[in-house]
């Protein structure tokens, strides 16, 4: 596993515990066996498998030990009247315990399912029990199609039901969900139901696609987990050759066949993750962390499944978060810039993801603060909120020891001003079609002077700290910034404008010179300038503007 994440010592731990056993899984027959649907009893799961008198045998358990507790555990029974029992002559197998939820049916729910591959001329009926997340769902067929079990085996308990006698395999697989389960554990029986569906389905053609979740996070409600600024990254894959794909938008056989046939894969870390299970030895899969936790559940996949992985951290939460039912957001971190560097060859900006970033930033905050707004969270609330405040304080501690601190402001032709922005913030927002007719600059302390000047039509006298430069009823259509002798020798001032056309600027401007430096498309950013080059677009407006103080130490 290639490692580019802020707690690498975590992911190297986990990385290091081997949990493949030699262990060769038993397998019961339970005479007059009677199976039980899951059913909730003071709010655990109870049912599955028991003998004649109600002995539990069976269900589903996270740990070795088939001690209760932990998500979706069936690990007890309980009794019902016998003239309640519906009687079934047959011997029958116990398929398990199966859970609604995509990816933890994915991991979790074919651990005895080795036995039904192994044993292909037997033609038992299969009883399945279901949990949590909505019980049955269609995609459970799907599934067991691809693995060549046939519909009319497949039998799902609603009612308590006493067979001739029900063949229990045992689990080939214990997660490793936290330490208090234990390391988890897996044999190679566990692999069976995964080569069987690979061995149905025909890889598919498409050698680099990025899975993204936005179109899934669209049709959840306020219970679930949600990512933001995932936009971002489907961009940046989408401009590197990958195509971008919803996968729950396409039929299970064609999302595996997708999976079969990839050379490259990425996707935020989570349930689409899961579907390395299905990748080639020689595939890529580049996994984007939601949060900075390391996390058991994939070095699990990474052990048992063959194939490459890069980690990348590019969790940008500022709040509290949780990988599942949590708020994230991500963006473009150091992490993600190293990675970037070393697997595409390329330098990126620090501000690469600023305009995917700060149109999430208030989804992010508004959904947050209704994600957790309960008495049963407000330490989390707090804890958060108090945080925040301490770094918020701190950063600003360490930006102005000994810098001056640069902020802007912008006027437009509806004669209105924007809000003082802090330097590398967005002066506006550029998917209003609002063009700037005049700009101002400032410091938060009188440390240094800048001093700067604007186009249109012609270059406009250059002013100093504070004043105003441009033309009421005259569009912007370029920009210069220098700062005074003794802050050049420290800082560089770098700046870009986002331009837009409207028809209307050849009624705006006197003349247009004949050579532009940084020219630009309409609706797209500048390159950057600095230290008083001239900015000029193509005739084109501007309706932002993004200004930078570096550091030359830095």
């Amino acid at each position: 596993m290639n490692l580019y994440v802020q707690d690498s010592r975590a992911w190297q731990e986990l990385l290091s515990r081997k949990r493949f056993s030699e262990r060769v899984p038993a397998v019961k027959v339970v005479k007059r066996g009677i199976v039980l649907p899951a059913r909730k009893i003071n709010d655990v799961w109870a049912g599955g498998v028991c003998d004649k008198n109600f002995k539990f045998v069976a269900g589903y358990s996270r740990r070795e030990d088939l001690t209760g507790g932990g998500f979706a555990c069936v690990c007890s029974s309980y009794t019902v009247d016998n003239k309640n029992l519906t009687r079934l002559d047959e011997d029958v197998i116990f398929g398990g315990s199966l859970i609604g939820h995509f990816g933890h049916f994915m991991l979790e729910c074919w651990t005895r399912l080795w036995y039904v591959i192994e044993h292909p001329e037997r033609r038992n009926k299969i009883l399945f029990i279901t949990t949590t997340h909505g019980g049955y769902h269609e995609w459970f067929d799907d599934f067991f199609r691809l693995m060549g079990i046939a519909k009319d085996r497949i039998l799902y308990v609603k009612e308590p039901v006493q067979c001739q006698s029900v063949i229990v395999p045992e689990q080939a697989h214990y997660v490793p969900e936290h330490l208090r389960y234990g390391l988890g554990s897996f044999t190679k029986e566990f692999l069976l139901p995964y080569q069987a569906i690979k061995s149905h389905v025909k890889p598919g053609n498409v050698k680099r696609f990025y899975l993204t979740q936005t179109e899934f996070n669209k049709s959840k409600g306020i219970k679930g987990s949600h990512c933001f600024n995932e936009e971002y990254f489907e961009d940046f894959f989408a401009a590197h050759g990958f195509e971008v794909v919803s996968p729950e938008l396409l039929p299970i056989e064609e999302q595996i066949s997708l999976i079969m046939g990839a050379d490259e894969i990425a996707a935020t870390m989570g349930t689409l993750t899961h579907w390395a299970t299905f990748c080639k030895p020689t595939a890529n899969f580049i996994m984007l962390t939601r949060t900075h936790a390391a996390l058991p559940f994939q070095t699990f996949i990474n052990e048992a499944f063959d194939f490459n992985c890069y980690l990348v951290d590019v969790s940008k939460n500022f709040l509290y978060a949780e990988q599942t039912l949590g708020v994230c957001m991500l963006g473009s971190t150091r992490h993600w810039k190293d990675f970037v560097a070393d697997y595409f060859g390329e330098h990126i900006d620090d501000d690469d993801d600023a305009l995917y970033f700060d149109a999430a930033l208030d989804k992010y905050l508004n959904f947050w603060c209704r994600r957790y707004p309960s008495a049963d969270r407000l330490e989390l609330w707090l804890y958060s909120l108090k945080s925040l405040c301490n770094r918020v304080v701190a950063l600003e501690q360490s930006l102005t020891k000994g810098r001056p601190l640069l902020r802007y402001q912008t006027y437009t032709r509806q004669n209105t001003s924007s809000a003082w922005k802090c330097e590398n913030q967005l002066s506006d927002d550029p998917d209003r079609l609002i063009d700037i007719q005049g700009i101002r600059l400032d410091f938060t302390e009188p440390l240094h002077d800048v001093y700067y000047s604007v186009h249109c039509g012609g270059w406009s006298k250059e002013v100093s700290t504070a004043q105003i430069a441009g033309t009421p009823g005259k569009s912007i259509t370029g920009i210069r910034i220098r700062l005074d002798e003794d802050a050049v020798k420290d800082f560089d001032i770098t700046y870009r404008v986002h331009t837009f056309d409207d028809g209307s600027l050849a009624d705006d401007v006197d003349e247009l010179p004949l050579i532009y430096q940084g020219c630009v498309a309409a609706d797209a950013w500048s390159t950057w300038a600095k230290n008083g080059e001239e900015l000029l677009t193509s005739g084109l407006k501007i309706n932002a503007v993004q200004i930078k103080l570096i550091a030359k130490q830095d």
